[in-house]
Order: structure tokens, then C-alpha cells, then sequence
């Protein structure tokens, strides 16, 4: 259902939410800068220290707070270093960073137990690494060799990572795991990894049936499996709307490049990703897709409130995108589950099917 799915999906935010959010990243940035002007009195101060360093992360003061969590973790009392590294890590994220980011994570495998916390961590410093350059490729590809390495053996005896406060679900470690696969087939030039071979046997096993994790970890294979085949559709059958009208629209995909995104109205994240993505692709056809029940989640007819809504969404979008309404069951051919995706078709095959990350860059 659109609201569950919503939940988990990037930035899931009202606009209310989103006015609330900034006032108080505000306050905090403000308070950050000026508790940071004078630090002497907190140098020795633990508990002081890693507070400030979390002070300035929700201000997204992301030098003062690496200051702060540096000087947190070398006191011979701090109590809390798992957390304090976790924090850097995101701290140097934010500085945009990701090779110092990788060597917290370093730090984080050798010195403390594998938990859900870390395998986020260690997804965030893969998505700001991944497509950077050459270099930074093979930085990701060594952190998904990392998570792969414990997350696939949990995978095949079907546990997820449990935690008191914050878990991963088996879906979401597949889902990664999927990602780092297809990372590796692109560092292998078309070679299958032999962790995909490994994921298709994992969700063959019988023990997911009927649970929550199957759906996802179905999609996120297909999505990765459909990766150098033929699209399964010679021309794609949508409508797009012009002021209160739908109007029929064809695309065909045997010749040159086009670019799909599906999206929801419930996943605020889009548009950004949307623009992001328009800026580094300029030449190519964009269309961002979605159908009447993906918004809905009921029958998939039109709706007067949803084609609305639509309207009033393209119009925050560059003119090189189009927006699209096309049926369930050809959105559903691309196996998109989570919001935004990018699926790039050129001369009639599938090049690239994947959940796009929130920032976007050239060769993503």
C-alpha cells in the first residue's frame, strides 16, 4: 500500500515536516557555531563533546562536529566510540569525504560487532563513493565486498541483523547485497558475480514464502537480472497530461537511448533526483513514469485528484522531462518497488535498472 511503501521511501516528508525540519537544522547550525567558537572548557568533557558533535550534525555543520568527535574519541573516557565513529562517519560524508568516511568504517568492522547501524553506515559511504571516478569505484566495490561477506551468510540461512533499537530486515540485506553485485559485474565488464548466482539461489529457498521479505527481494533481483537483455516491451503506451487533458503518448525503445524513471507523488525524494538527473543527461529522452495505482494503490483507472497532482508535480520539472502515466502492468514490467528508479534502454536493451540514490551524478 502507498502508505507503507511511503514510509521507507527517501525524504519522506510533508511540507510541514519539511518547514519544521529547517527551523530546527537552523537552531542547531546556530548553536553549533557558537558552542564550536570556544571549545576549551568542553576538551575534556566526554559526554559534552559527543553532544556537540551530534549538535552539529542535525545543524549539518559537518567540520565543527568532525572537530568534535575527533576530540571525543582519543579521551580515555569516552564510553560511547562505536557511536562517536558511526557519527564521523556521516560527518565526513557531509564534507564530502567518502575515502575518509571508508577508513571510520574500517575502524567500526575490526573493532566492534557487526550490527544494523554499521550496515547502514557502510551503504551510505557506497552510495557517496560509487560513480565518483575510477578510484572511488573501487573503494565501493571494496565496502560491498565488506557487507557481502557477512550479510550473505545470514542471507542463506534466511535471518536478517536484529537489533534493540534498529535493524535490517532480510530484504534490505539483499536488496544491498543486489546493488553491490551489480557493482561488480560492472568492474568485471559483463561478467556474472558469483554472488548473484548465490542471490538467485537465496530467494529460491522456500522458507520466504509468505513472509514480507519475498516481494522486494523478488524485485531487486529481476531489476538486476533484466541488466543486458532485450526490454521486454518494443514501444512503451502512456498518456501525458496537458492542462485537464490525457494525452496518448508512445515511446518506442528499439533505437537510441531512453531514460525511465519511475516515481510515486508519495515519494517526495523524486523531483530532486528527477532534476538531478536531467542536468548530467540533457541529450537523451527522459520520461519520469508512474501509473494511477501506484499512487493509489486501488484499481488502475484515472483519478481526477492524482491527474491534479501530477500536473502541478511536471511543473516543477526541467522541460527535458516528460511525465508519463502509463498501466500498472508495463510499469510493473520494470519491477519497480522503490521510488525514485532509473532505467536506462539503449537500441532496445536493458543497460541499467536500478533505485537511484539522492544525489545523482554524471554516469549514475
Amino acid at each position: 500500500m502507498p502508505l507503507n511503501a511511503a514510509r521507507a521511501q527517501q525524504n519522506d516528508l510533508t511540507e510541514a515536516d519539511k518547514f519544521a525540519l529547517g527551523v530546527g537544522i537552523g537552531m542547531a547550525s546556530r548553536d553549533c557555531l557558537a558552542l564550536s567558537a570556544d571549545v576549551s572548557a568542553l576538551t575534556t568533557n566526554a559526554k559534552e563533546l559527543l553532544s556537540l558533535g551530534e549538535l552539529c550534525l542535525f545543524g549539518q555543520q559537518f567540520e565543527p562536529a568532525r572537530a568534535s568527535l575527533t576530540k571525543y574519541l582519543v579521551l580515555p573516557d569516552a564510553l560511547n566510540k562505536r557511536q562517536a565513529l558511526i557519527l564521523l562517519v556521516r560527518a565526513h560524508l557531509g564534507l564530502n569525504q567518502p575515502a575518509s568516511a571508508a577508513a571510520e568504517i574500517r575502524s567500526l568492522l575490526s573493532d566492534y560487532p557487526y550490527d544494523a547501524q554499521i550496515h547502514f553506515a557502510i551503504s551510505q559511504v557506497i552510495d557517496a563513493a560509487e560513480g565518483v571516478d575510477a578510484t572511488f569505484d573501487k573503494l565501493a566495490l571494496h565496502l560491498c565486498e565488506s557487507q557481502s561477506a557477512i550479510t550473505l551468510p545470514l542471507l542463506v540461512s534466511g535471518k536478517a541483523i536484529e537489533g534493540k533499537d534498529v535493524g535490517a530486515s532480510s530484504s534490505v540485506l539483499f536488496s544491498d547485497a543486489v546493488r553491490c553485485a551489480a557493482l561488480s559485474e560492472k568492474s568485471a565488464k559483463g561478467a556474472t558475480p558469483a554472488v548473484l548466482q548465490v542471490l538467485i539461489e537465496v530467494a529460491q529457498q522456500k522458507s520466504w514464502m509468505g513472509t514480507a521479505d519475498l516481494a522486494p527481494m523478488q524485485a531487486a533481483l529481476a531489476r538486476q537480472t533484466m541488466v543486458g537483455s532485450k526490454v521486454p516491451l518494443n514501444s512503451l503506451h502512456g498518456h501525458a497530461i496537458s492542462k485537464n487533458t490525457l494525452v496518448p503518448r508512445t515511446v518506442r525503445l528499439a533505437n537510441g537511448t531512453v531514460i525511465f524513471l519511475p516515481f510515486t507523488l508519495w515519494s517526495p525524494g523524486a523531483p530532486s533526483v528527477v532534476r538531478d538527473l536531467a542536468k548530467y543527461s540533457a541529450q537523451h529522452r527522459i520520461y519520469a513514469i508512474t501509473s494511477w495505482s501506484a499512487n493509489t494503490g486501488r484499481e488502475d483507472i484515472p483519478s481526477d485528484q492524482i491527474r491534479d497532482a501530477l500536473r502541478e508535480w511536471q511543473r516543477t520539472l526541467p522541460p527535458t522531462v516528460s511525465v508519463l502515466v502509463v498501466p500498472e502492468s508495463e510499469l510493473n514490467i520494470f519491477h519497480a518497488d522503490s521510488f525514485p528508479a532509473g532505467i536506462v534502454i539503449r537500441d532496445g536493451v536493458v543497460r541499467s535498472n536500478a533505485v537511484l540514490p539522492h544525489k545523482v551524478r554524471k554516469d549514475c
